[in-house]
């Protein structure tokens, strides 16, 4: 039984299946502000001891300060099958974690504003446990893509699964497998509102310490004008549940059941992991209805912009 890591680790991007070819990474400013940090494992190595047909454990957290302090009852771990490279989806049809545009397709932010376009044969990887309808785009689910190559760069956003190789019926089959939503905290909302963030103080700084380049606190911040809202705090993979603007002062409503909780921030210009004073906080809640998770607090106000 594969055992999934507390900690982060640096993504291990080998596809399983013989000859598929991993697109190259898109290195621009733009892949920090949709990169998500990875978990280690791609489609399976195993693939008879890690079938598609048998449900992976995931759970939530207790909330108990003596189990993990910042481990929120509304902190859950996706519940993908055992093939799936939790956060990601496995394409069970090419048994890697790779899917393939069919045609020219566009990745939406979850208003349905266009964030960038893809080419037919562009290889992508989705994120398990998110679907949404955007009624401008289509009148299905869309999932969300991970980190895919655009013409604006890799972005995570929505995208349309019967433009994939995989096709509609088999992404929304796969997806809501062992399906665990995002919890409702119930209670009382308060209103605060998406801002741009102002990044400075935390860059350079990683929210492990592990360091890997891809584990740092930025990626939770605005960048060319969205945020991410996020199934789960770092630490358990953290992928994108919603994207929104960061420009128009969107309602978040804040969960007053679920206090903030406050990850510490490392300093690796060392070589080791030195802890600073800042901490990045999360708090949770919906933009829209159905759609909870966490968003980190330097994204938001309680005055509206």
């Amino acid at each position: 039984m594969r055992r999934w890591p507390v900690g982060l680790l640096v993504s291990v991007l080998a596809a399983c299946g013989a000859g598929v070819q991993q697109p190259g990474e898109v290195k621009d400013s733009d892949a920090l502000a949709s990169t998500e940090q990875e978990l280690t494992g791609d489609c399976t190595a195993d693939w008879a001891a890690n079938p598609c047909t048998v449900a992976d454990t995931a759970a939530c957290g207790t909330g108990s300060a003596s189990v993990d302090s910042t481990n929120s009852p509304n902190n859950c771990e996706l519940g993908g099958m055992k093939c799936d490279p939790r956060p990601r989806l496995c394409n069970r049809n090419t048994k890697t974690y790779w899917f393939t545009a069919t045609g020219p397709l566009n990745v939406y932010d979850s208003l349905g504003n266009v964030l960038g376009s893809v080419s037919t044969g562009t290889q992508f990887r989705i994120n398990l446990g998110t679907r949404q309808t955007v009624p401008s785009v289509s009148a299905n689910y869309l999932a969300m893509g991970f980190s895919v190559p655009t013409n604006n760069g890799a972005i995570s956003g929505l995208i349309r699964p019967d433009l994939t190789d995989a096709g509609y019926t088999n992404v929304m089959s796969w997806l809501t497998q062992n399906y665990r939503p995002a919890p409702d905290p119930g209670g009382t909302y308060s209103n605060w509102y998406i801002i741009p963030s102002n990044n400075t103080p935390y860059e350079g700084l990683h929210v492990t310490t592990d360091c890997p380049a891809n584990d740092m606190a930025v990626h939770y911040l605005g960048r060319n004008g969205r945020i991410n809202l996020i199934t789960n705090l770092p630490g358990k993979g953290s992928p994108t549940k919603a994207v929104y603007p960061n420009t128009t002062g969107l309602n978040f409503k804040r969960a007053q059941a679920q206090h903030s909780v406050s990850l510490p921030l490392y300093d690796c210009t060392s070589g080791s992991a030195v802890k600073v004073s800042l901490t990045l906080d999360f708090l949770y809640g919906y933009v829209q209805s159905g759609h909870w998770g966490w968003i980190a607090m330097p994204n938001l106000s309680t005055t509206p912009p």
